[in-house]
């Protein structure tokens, strides 16, 4: 009888701390209304600034992301570093990577962000919340906080996440952690807002092209135009090479009267890494998808069952990455280039 008794008194106890949390909401009441919420919203607008861990030196971005519904996207990021605004895109016409300050932009058909949405997108914060049943629930100064699983191809390491939302599931802030729990991606939201309005045209290419920022600051401070490079620059060798791999071979092609730097690795992963200042302004690919490289936007892309190509530009040299490589080894390639000067 005591042992039923203890029984009986705990499951009360733990009751009554339910209560007090969540009110009469058990945490699986707290999620169906969360999953409701996200069908029923038209869209939302929010600001908020990103800081990435991941690399060498810490990455800040501004990033304000528009989204209507069912598929409409506009994600402007700039990096506080750079001082540089890439905007991804979807709309009826596809998915685009746009770099205004170059005049330059990637288009794509892609499932895109269904397939790997970043951390900044409100439905991918709400999925990783429904999807995962051993999730950890609790309340922090009236505002639910969410302990889930990570799930980032492109960064095996980022295991869990942290996420905050008001009361009426707003998002506040979201972190994610390595295994040794440390924070290596943030975000805090300083404004979001549900079911806004949009101009007509809020989600078109041309329209985001020339609204964005078409100029770059000096040290003084002033700003001038962007110019366009010309098709000369130096050799850029990444920094970080996997265990086994070598480089072999740095062959220089003309293609179209525009120089073309080939540098061939071989080795446990066999892949080229392609640099050049192309003077096309749209690059069109058929499939593929946007993914944050900390510094810049790339875009990936599955050229068969064994090889990837990764695509990126930074200070107006265009880089492709292609090989069998996995997609992991082929970010840290990529962030290895990243405030390296020409040889």
């Amino acid at each position: 009888m005591k042992r039923g008794a203890l029984a009986v008194v705990l499951m009360l106890v733990l009751s009554i701390f339910m209560t007090g949390c969540f009110g009469t909401k058990t945490p699986e009441d707290v999620v169906g209304e969360l999953g409701s919420n996200l069908d029923k919203i038209t869209g939302y607008k929010t600001n908020a600034v990103l800081t990435l861990q991941t690399g060498s030196t810490p990455q800040e971005y501004d990033v304000q992301v528009w989204y209507a519904k069912p598929t409409s996207y506009r994600v402007a990021l700039t990096s506080k570093q750079r001082n540089i605004t890439q905007i991804i895109l979807r709309n009826d016409e596809g998915v685009f990577v746009l770099t205004p300050h170059l005049n330059k932009s990637f288009r794509f058909q892609s499932g895109w962000p269904e397939n790997n949405g970043p951390l900044y997108l409100y439905e991918t914060l709400v999925r990783s919340i429904i999807d995962d049943t051993e999730r950890q629930l609790k309340m922090e100064n009236k505002q639910y906080v969410f302990e889930v699983k990570a799930n980032y191809s492109g960064n095996r390491s980022l295991t869990k996440q942290k996420i905050w939302m008001t009361e009426d599931f707003k998002p506040t802030q979201a972190e994610i952690m390595d295994n040794n729990m440390q924070t290596m991606v943030e975000i805090k939201f300083n404004e979001f807002v549900f079911n806004p309005d949009f101009e007509k045209d809020a989600f078109d290419k041309d329209r985001n092209m020339t609204s964005a920022m078409l100029v770059v600051p000096t040290m003084a401070g002033g700003s001038q135009p962007a110019k366009q490079p010309n098709s000369q620059f130096g050799v850029i060798e990444p920094t970080y090479v996997p265990d086994g791999v070598q480089l072999g071979n740095i062959e220089p092609v003309n293609r179209d009267g525009n120089k073309v730097v080939v540098l061939e690795y071989k080795g446990s992963y066999n892949y080229n890494l392609i640099e050049s200042r192309p003077t096309a302004t749209t690059v069109s690919y058929e499939q593929g998808m946007p993914i944050d490289l900390g510094f810049t936007i790339g875009v990936i892309t599955e050229t068969d069952e064994m090889k990837r190509m990764l695509t990126w530009e930074l200070d107006g040299v265009e880089f492709t990455l292609t090989g069998d490589l996995p997609e992991e080894e082929m970010v840290k390639i990529a962030n290895s280039t990243y405030g390296l000067g020409g040889k």
